[in-house]
């Protein structure tokens, strides 16, 4: 202990603050930076007892050697200045091993009346633990950072490879487009050919023809075929390819056009079909009027002999929760209209259910019931152009429903 009044006084002020102090706290006198006092807390940054009082603190603390603290303690007891400074590390001996903690701390020089530095206040506060948590925090925004670039890079090849897609799908449709147009005029011209000079063979060597006459009608029947299969082919790759104007539809309108469209063969057939209220809904106007008209065409075409078709379509309302389990939504909807058409024709067996909505599909022969089998098809590619879904359900002999679902 300093033999100086002066120095004892401030020293017995100076204990007497600190000694209870939660914050590490050592007074050291001299340029040998003698320990003078030092709270508990100091003590325990140190490892060490209060046998370490009267020391040197480089004698006291042999691992201070090699570590930058003489140095500064001798600058601020030489200069007088203050020195701080925070997130330092220092290398201490803890339970017996050296380990690395960190410290925010401050070496405040003590003058005498005169301005003589004679003593050193140091303080200091161990945050070893905010120093590794501040470490792991730049640790993970590193890895984050490097997951961001990776999930844009991810990103940016994922778009470069729907933009790809996007461009082989406009080339694919391109193709359909300019096969439309080989099939409509290229293809059709042939066969009107066929069928001009089959019907001016017939009309002008019919009776000499004899048994030829029959190949004739055979071959004339199967340009007809050929024909409507082209026809029919072209209507499906234009609800494959194009995509109308949205608008808000009128089911009860496309109804009845479809309705007016169909006159002849409703008459023909003394069918009877009854409309309910009808629903107002998203999409092309065209595609509906084909799908309706498929069904109702179908309907009528595939009645039972000598019974006139009753066709009635009718609308309800289904929320989401109660749609058919087979029914998976591919836009995000309150709920549907669910459009029944309901016939009492022939019907079909519902083991078939998975092949009517497929191309070329016919589940009776062309002698029986005239067609291509593109039909359906066309009806579920106009469906799922809309959001929607079909479904069937049938027993042979009493009918057939034809179930629509279109988004509210």
């Amino acid at each position: 202990m300093s033999s100086n009044p002066e120095i004892l006084d401030n020293e017995s002020i100076f204990r007497a603050l600190v000694m209870e102090s939660p914050i590490p706290i050592a007074l050291l006198v001299g340029r040998e930076m003698i320990i003078t006092v030092a709270n508990k807390p100091q003590l325990a940054v140190w490892g060490k007892g209060d046998t370490v009082f009267g020391m040197p603190l480089a004698k006291a603390i042999p691992e201070m050697e090699g570590q930058p603290f003489l140095a500064i303690l001798d600058e601020v007891f030489t200069t007088g200045v203050t020195f701080a400074t925070d997130n330092t590390p220092a290398h201490m001996m803890v339970d017996g091993e050296m380990k690395t903690v960190y410290f925010d701390f401050s070496f405040k020089p003590l003058k005498n009346k005169k301005g003589a530095v004679y003593g050193i206040i140091a303080t200091g506060v161990e945050i070893t633990e905010q120093v590794a948590t501040h470490q792991a925090l730049l640790l993970r925004e590193e890895q984050l950072r490097q997951q961001s670039m990776e999930l844009d890079r991810q990103v940016a090849e994922r778009t470069q490879q729907l933009e790809d897609s996007i461009q082989d799908l406009k080339r694919s449709n391109q193709n359909l487009q300019q096969f439309a147009y080989i099939a409509s005029h290229d293809l059709q011209e042939p066969l009107r050919k066929v069928q001009q000079f089959g019907d001016l063979l017939l009309n002008q060597y019919g009776t000499e023809l004899k048994e030829g006459i029959t190949y004739l009608e055979r071959m004339q029947n199967a340009a007809h075929r050929m024909s409507s299969l082209i026809r029919d082919l072209l209507s499906y790759s234009r609800i494959s390819t194009q995509r109308g104007t949205t608008q808000l539809v009128s089911l009860s309108t496309i109804v009845e056009a479809v309705v007016q469209n169909l006159e002849l063969r409703i008459q023909e057939t003394a069918a009877i079909i009854q409309v309910g209220d009808l629903p107002q809904v998203a999409g092309d106007a065209s595609q509906l009027e084909q799908l309706f008209q498929n069904l109702v065409s179908n309907a009528l075409k595939f009645h039972r002999p000598g019974i006139a078709p009753q066709i009635q379509i009718v609308s309800s309302q289904v929320m989401v929760s109660d749609l058919p389990t087979a029914f998976k939504p591919h836009r995000l909807t309150n709920g549907y209209y669910r459009i029944d058409i309901v016939d009492n024709g022939i019907g079909f067996e519902e083991k078939y259910l998975d092949r009517i909505f497929m191309v070329f599909q016919r589940l009776h022969g062309r002698s029986e019931y005239a067609g291509t089998g593109i039909g359906l098809a066309i009806c579920e590619k106009v469906v799922l152009n809309h959001g929607g879904w079909i479904n069937a359900q049938s027993i042979p002999g009493q009918g057939a429903t034809f179930s629509v679902y279109l988004p509210l």
